[in-house]
């Protein structure tokens, strides 16, 4: 477990890549143009390319192209349902601008089943695995082929305040009891988390579902699996969201207000991204947190498509990777990056994100994930008003329509 001051640089890096974000939506980076213009072939990256220091990443892969490709960072909006809308018109109207796309973990198999994006085979295949965390590989696999290179990864931490816990719980129980102490001391105790009406609360409920390794759908996504097991995931997402140990405005608070109530000291506990281990079930399990991150996927319309998986793999080298980890936040998927002194001295928790990264589990693998995580966050919100029994055979119904064509949407 970490406590508050572990990462409270990052975060605030963080902060600021998301507002640059929406300053620049649609505006094609500056830093990859020049008076002179780029030089070869143009490799047009969409995602990922208004990180923290990303410029130099990509001034530094297009000296090692010596004139081969010029890659150019282009900005997109700062929220991801906003990038993905352009991502599927523009893939939709095979538009080839787009050569070299950051795509959210979670569209691997939309796109795919789509054919908006090229499966790696060969020896791009060797590339992209040799050397990569397992887990996050897995997101960018449909039906066991290889559709992206891993780019970062992520998982959630417990962040705890040691002045008020000496000792972090190990399981939920442990962790509401925790909380329950501490208000009847009168001191802080609020347990924060992402529980607005957004993906956030998705990857909350979905981490609920895997403490008890209940799935939403089958592995070729033809089947709702919704069961007792998530029956008892919502148990335990209810029971927290009614325990009176959480914020009066849980059902509107998002990551920057899950980490300044922690921040603030308004908050004993936060859930939260590591911008240690994650509380389990049982004591002694292994916790099966939801992985979050980009990988890099090759567009199927790119007229340049070997130029393109080249530029990505420089991108995501070893070398930018510790960069990407120490400017922007953005955890590796190398493992020998996790090695790194330098890294190891600025996430201190690695050892925990490692374990954690062991049995990550990741948001439903489906093409229609979307509909998925719209119809989650809309029919289980606000977490106080679940019925566990009810709303998981109306999920399972609606998901089950999903998957059928109805196009069913809240």
């Amino acid at each position: 477990m970490v406590s508050l001051t572990g990462r409270g640089r990052t975060s605030g890096r963080a902060r600021k890549r998301v507002v640059a974000a929406g300053l620049g939506v649609g505006i094609v980076s500056a830093l990859a143009a020049c008076s002179s213009g780029p030089e070869g072939t143009v490799i047009n990256l969409y995602g990922g390319a208004s990180a923290a220091g990303f410029d130099k990443i990509i001034d530094a892969c297009n000296k090692e192209a010596a004139g081969k490709y010029t890659i150019v960072g282009n900005l997109l909006p700062s929220d991801a349902d906003g990038q993905r809308e352009q991502f599927v018109r523009r893939l939709a109207a095979q538009d080839t601008g787009m050569d070299l796309l950051g795509m959210d973990v979670t569209w691997t198999a939309e796109f795919a089943e789509a054919g908006w994006i090229r499966e790696l085979t060969g020896d791009q295949v060797t590339q992209a695995t040799e050397g990569t965390l397992e887990k996050p590989l897995e997101t960018a696999k449909w039906k066991d082929k290889l559709y992206g290179v891993p780019k970062h990864t992520n998982v959630q931490l417990l962040w705890y305040r040691k002045s008020l816990v000496p000792e972090a719980p190990a399981t939920w129980d442990e962790l509401m009891a925790a909380a329950q102490k501490l208000k009847d001391e009168g001191k802080t105790y609020q347990i924060a988390f992402t529980a607005a009406q957004y993906e956030g609360y998705v990857v909350n409920v979905n981490n609920m579902l895997n403490a008890y390794g209940a799935t939403f759908v089958n592995e070729d996504s033809t089947k709702a699996t919704l069961d007792d097991k998530a029956v008892q995931g919502l148990t335990l997402l209810n029971k927290l969201s009614t325990s009176g140990l959480t914020s009066a405005s849980l059902s509107n608070a998002q990551e920057p207000e899950v980490f300044a109530d922690l921040q603030a000291g308004r908050a004993a506990f936060a859930l939260n991204w590591p911008y240690a281990p994650f509380p389990t079930v049982k004591e002694g399990e292994d916790p099966k947190v939801t992985l979050g991150g980009m990988n890099y996927a090759v567009s199927t319309y790119s007229r340049h498509p070997e130029e393109t998986f080249e530029a990505a793999m420089c991108l995501r080298n070893a070398e930018h990777q510790l960069q990407t980890a120490l400017e922007a936040g953005d955890p590796p998927v190398l493992k020998q990056v996790f090695e790194e002194s330098e890294f190891q001295k600025n996430y201190p928790m690695y050892e925990a994100m490692l374990k954690e990264l062991e049995s990550a589990v990741p948001r439903p693998v489906t093409p229609i994930y979307q509909n998925i995580s719209t119809l989650v966050s809309t029919n289980l919100s606000p977490p106080a008003s679940i019925d566990p029994e009810q709303s998981t055979a109306e999920l399972n119904d609606l998901i089950q329509q999903a998957i059928d064509g109805k196009g069913i949407l809240p």
